[in-house]
């Protein structure tokens, strides 16, 4: 006689977590909390959704306005550099970089409309000019590279809807195409440090400076070139491609360049302007300072020019991490750390604010993944055609 199992003692199934589902839902979670959270903004008003005030009119809505922005230049300086400089072991991570590009400046004009008093009255800049105003230009400047980083992407979706058509005229265009972009996008990134220029009374001696639009547009290349070494690792793992390990090299190389040539800005505008020595007072903000220089120039410096760190497959993710980081410090520094406040009180972000910025930037991660999985990325053969 056989024995019996007691279906009490049945082994139970096996759970197969699929990584890629399990990322697609966290992220859409994120993403209804901030869609509701932002119809509460948009329905409740600024006065009620957000702990903005007079002594601190600029809050956590316009730091990662600032600092998306930077972060975004991934697609303006992978543009230069694939399809104008054509460098050459740069070409594979040019596509992840232009997508991550559009996705986040899709997630500055959403932040944008968040932040606006009046958000039924976006599109007032475009037909009441005010030529004087760096926001004039830099509204013009984001709206119409967003449409050029949306004509870059493109190709990627007729390729894989197989229109030849289409595909076949955008790589006619494309030298031209670049160049504009690359244009609008310089013009805005040292823009958002003339912005500043217009607040002495309020930016702390240590930021403020003429230099600033410099000081903007470099470090949104150093940026755009750590997102785009990120974004080209995560993206080769999403499509299971191989790591080139030129490209690796040559971005690690262009990163310490640039690394420098911010570096020496950042010290040079305060030698010649005499203010070496507020650095040495360890005050809160020569701290913040030192931990942008730290964080986000030193520390990268030192992993990708040191041959047995640089050898280190863990220092092409660390690097550009931490320059993200500094970066990141720079704008909300420059934001709302080194902003003098006029007034008493202080600032903590209303949770809605929390919300809604986690909610749109997820929203523009979870945009950049299912287009790195479903449109053509990696080895186009329509490129590779029609683009010598």
């Amino acid at each position: 006689m056989t024995a019996r199992t007691s279906p009490l003692r049945q082994p139970l199934p096996a759970v197969h977590v699929n990584k890629s589902n399990l990322v697609i839902f966290g992220l859409g979670f994120l993403v209804l909390l901030g869609a509701v959270a932002g119809i509460g903004r948009l329905l409740l008003g600024m006065g009620a959704t957000t702990n903005l005030s007079d002594t601190y009119p600029w809050g956590i809505w316009i730091g990662f306005d600032f600092l998306m922005i930077a972060l975004a230049g991934a697609g303006f300086t992978m543009a230069a550099v694939g399809h104008v400089l054509h460098i050459q072991s740069l070409k594979p991570a040019v596509r992840p970089a232009i997508l991550f590009g559009l996705m986040g400046y899709v997630a500055v004009l959403l932040l944008l409309v968040l932040d606006l008093g009046r958000p039924d009255r976006f599109y007032s800049f475009i037909i009441n000019w005010n030529l004087h105003s760096p926001l004039f230009e830099i509204s013009w400047c984001v709206l119409l590279y967003s449409t050029v980083l949306a004509i870059e992407v493109s190709p990627y979706v007729f390729e894989r809807l197989g229109w030849d058509l289409p595909v076949r005229w955008f790589f006619r265009v494309l030298t031209v195409v670049t160049i504009a972009g690359v244009t609008l996008s310089s013009l805005h990134q040292s823009t958002l440090g003339t912005l500043y220029l217009n607040m002495p009374h309020r930016l702390n001696t240590l930021w403020y400076t003429p230099a600033l639009p410099v000081m903007f547009f470099t470090s949104s290349i150093l940026a755009g070139l750590s997102v785009a070494l990120i974004v080209y690792q995560v993206a080769t793992r999403i499509g299971h491609q191989p790591v080139r390990s030129d490209t690796i090299a040559t971005f690690g190389k262009c990163i310490i360049i640039m690394a420098v040539v911010y570096g020496a800005l950042k010290f040079g505008e305060l030698a010649v302007a005499g203010e070496l020595g507020l650095l040495l007072n360890l005050s809160t903000v020569s701290l913040l300072w030192w931990a942008e220089m730290v964080v986000g120039v030193f520390l990268p410096i030192i992993l990708l020019a040191t041959p047995s760190l640089r050898s280190l497959r863990l220092t092409s993710w660390v690097a550009p991490l931490l320059v993200i980081l500094g970066i990141g410090l720079n704008r909300f520094d420059a934001t709302l750390f080194a902003q003098k406040a006029i007034g008493t009180g202080t600032y903590i972000p209303h949770i809605l604010e929390w919300l809604t910025t986690i909610g749109i930037l997820a929203a523009a991660a979870l945009a950049w993944y299912l287009g790195v999985r479903l449109l053509v990325i990696f080895d186009s053969k329509a490129e590779k055609k029609y683009h010598h």
